[in-house]
């Protein structure tokens, strides 16, 4: 890097740290207030809190579902106290991160070898813990356009800091990228737009905010049906947003985060390598299951999308396969190995891609040794 790269990467990270300290901080609360009493022109969200009044039990199932815990703002997540005062060694190709909580309890990290103690915030924090979590920062960028940065370094179970997944083998393509990968335009927005309920990127901030992915995600804003639900003693009908619901609805609406096969390239596809195992739908797409089930078999056949799959007992799943495979049946086709047992082990096999994260296969299928 020359002198004048260093300049004004320096430069952009003093008005990062402005940004962070002095811009307007929404609260990233879902909104609970009043409930207009008229139709409004169009429905706004109410939050899921006001949906428990109805639904207690999907409530407290989704409470515990990695949906409800997808997106955060950093300062206010236990990853400060997880970073702060750590250091963690990227690579040759970076360097070494320090890690500090500041006196405001906001999460910085320096690259002293590349910028010295000029400190880069780490904003938001994507994903349940579940699987890993990984740090976004807004960053501005070239000819006025808004940069998203995915850090280099994301927790994983455990607490344990390791690089993000597909991060060993990048470079660094611009100062910025010294900190994790550099992305705008709609990959941003759809990263975002994949972690919240709502919310929209102006500048360096998020704006709009309903965190995390809940009940209005998918059922739509609720305030219209919240209005008919307290105003009448029948309960209005609400699938989903609209009255009639079927499998390819329910299929396109999973697969508008979880990934349709027009999303990636037709190398992806004919290749089908491990990482795909990541984009549930993508899979089920090319499964026989899906294809001989007349198109009808959809994530919730098996999935329950209130309920976390850690809850799930695994006999569940053998019980769901066995609806179409049952041993003492002339039409069905049942398993030669074992008909009653092992169905998700042999067919749906766990894939551990980058830092250790697990998947599951949803090409379901006879997989040749």
């Amino acid at each position: 890097m020359n002198c004048a790269q260093g300049v004004t990467a320096v430069f952009a990270f003093a008005i990062l740290v402005v940004a962070a300290q002095y811009a307007p901080r929404p609260s990233g609360k879902e909104n609970d207030g009043p409930i207009a009493s008229q139709p409004e022109s169009q429905p706004t969200f109410v939050g899921r809190d006001t949906c428990r009044e109805c639904h207690a039990e999907n409530h407290a199932l989704h409470s515990k579902h990695g949906h409800a815990s997808t997106f955060q703002r950093a300062e206010t997540s236990d990853l400060v106290s997880l970073f702060a005062g750590k250091s963690f060694d990227s690579g040759e190709s970076h360097g070494t991160y320090q890690y500090d909580s500041g006196s405001k309890q906001r999460l910085f990290a320096t690259l002293k070898s590349q910028f010295g103690d000029s400190p880069f915030p780490l904003q938001y924090v994507l994903g349940s813990g579940q699987n890993a979590q990984t740090i976004l920062t807004l960053a501005p960028g070239e000819n006025g356009r808004t940069e998203g940065i995915e850090h280099r370094v994301s927790r994983y179970p455990g607490d344990r800091l390791g690089l993000t997944p597909g991060h060993s083998q990048m470079l660094p393509r611009s100062p910025l990228e010294y900190f994790g990968y550099s992305v705008h335009g709609e990959p941003l927005e759809r990263c975002v737009y994949c972690h919240t309920t709502s919310a929209k990127i102006v500048g360096e901030s998020i704006v709009d905010l309903v965190p995390n992915v809940n009940c209005e995600k998918c059922h739509g804003p609720g305030s219209e049906h919240i209005r008919l639900a307290r105003s009448n003693t029948k309960p209005p009908a609400y699938s989903v947003g609209k009255d009639e619901w079927d499998a390819e609805a329910e299929l396109q609406l999973c697969g508008d985060c979880h990934r349709l096969p027009r999303s990636l390239s037709e190398k992806e596809l004919r290749e089908y390598p491990d990482l795909l195992t990541r984009f549930q739908p993508v899979g089920m797409l090319r499964s026989r299951c899906y294809l001989e089930s007349d198109l009808q078999l959809r994530c919730t056949t098996c999935h329950n999308p209130h309920r976390t799959i850690a809850e799930m007992p695994a006999e569940s799943h053998i019980q769901n396969c066995l609806k179409c495979h049952q041993p003492e049946s002339t039409t069905h086709a049942s398993c030669p190995v074992e008909s009653e047992s092992g169905c998700i082990e042999c067919h749906m096999p766990a894939i551990e891609l980058d830092g250790g994260i697990i998947f599951h296969d949803h090409w379901i299928r006879v997989i040749e040794p």
